[in-house]
């Protein structure tokens, strides 16, 4: 008997045995303890984020897989073939029901959306076996299996999103199918979706802390310049020349009543001084041994200015 030949339904009435032979030349079996301990390793190594990724992708190329086979077989319908999304789900022993409560289309009969429960999801089982409840949805493969399953049958994106989970306590796990375009600002779950290379991300990485290594190194060395010139006792001329030469900003110093009385060579005061608010101050302490009063550093709202500010007898922090 040519299976080829049959309706996509007439498969999935046939025995387990027989309807995993029409669809598939090959398959292998995997236990769900293993799989479940791949995926606590994953997340010791790469992280949630990154783990939920690569979950969702499996699932997604799986159900690409499948919707494939799919439209090799005669169908009805396009809602042939997005039950048949639910029957392999069922036959690979992912869940052991699925149930559509609603499908939404607009007033032209395109899918708006498509209301799901799944009953008994394995990932669900595997994670309450530890004894403990999540906090969010963790059926990742059965999601991405949807998604993939449903944006190859009917050739356009389709987000699935999983919004409540056994997993978290609630009695089934419900899911929401719809267009990426539908989901407006929940649209970011689609980068789950996207394949990112781990190697890439540890470029970027290491070029960001470069950025902040250099950084350091300038800051640790113009410390080191400014310890000096306050331990040499070579003026505050110095001291904001120094300032001015290392970070490229503005540097001048006022007195207590807000006159400038040393500055560097850029400084152009276009605000009144006496107007800008204590809370952007930062101060820092200098010990009176060394015959300098305390300095602060301050950040105006008006423009970035690095400012050494010297308050005369007055040594607390703000």
């Amino acid at each position: 008997m040519n299976l080829k030949q049959k309706n996509l339904n007439d498969v999935f009435h046939l025995p387990k045995d027989e309807a995993l032979t029409a669809f598939y030349d090959r398959m292998i079996t995997i236990p769900t303890t293993a799989r479940t301990a791949l995926k606590k390793e994953l997340l010791s190594i790469i992280g949630e984020d990154r783990s939920k990724g690569v979950f969702v992708r499996y699932g997604w190329h799986c159900g690409v897989s499948d919707a494939r086979k799919a439209k090799l077989y005669h169908y009805e319908d396009e809602l042939e073939l997005i039950l048949g999304g639910t029957k392999f789900h069922m036959l690979h022993g992912y869940v052991d029901r699925v149930s559509v409560s609603d499908i939404h289309y607009d007033e032209k009969n395109y899918l708006k959306k498509i209301d799901v429960i799944w009953e008994n999801s394995f990932e669900a089982d595997e994670f309450l076996a530890d004894g403990n409840l999540s906090d969010r949805p963790i059926c990742h493969t059965l999601c991405g299996y949807a998604s993939g399953y449903l944006s190859t049958v009917l050739e356009k994106t389709i987000l699935v999103k999983e919004v409540e989970c056994r997993a978290m306590g609630y009695e089934q796990c419900k899911v929401i199918c719809m267009p990426l375009e539908e989901w407006g600002h929940q649209e970011h779950e689609y980068s789950y979706y996207q394949s990112t290379s781990i190697i890439q991300e540890l470029d970027e990485i290491t070029a960001k802390l470069k950025i902040e290594r250099d950084y350091l190194k300038q800051a640790n060395e113009v410390q080191r310049k400014l310890t000096h010139a306050l331990l040499s006792k070579q003026g505050l001329q110095k001291i904001v020349n120094l300032l001015n030469e290392s970070t490229g900003l503005p540097i001048f110093i006022e007195n207590e009543t807000n006159e400038v009385i040393i500055k560097s060579a850029d400084v152009m005061i276009d605000f009144e001084l006496e107007k800008i608010e204590i809370d952007t101050t930062e101060f820092i302490t200098i010990t009176p041994e060394l015959g300098i009063e305390p300095l602060f550093i301050l950040k105006s709202k008006l423009k970035v200015i690095v400012h050494l500010y010297i308050r005369r007898g007055k040594t607390q922090r703000n």
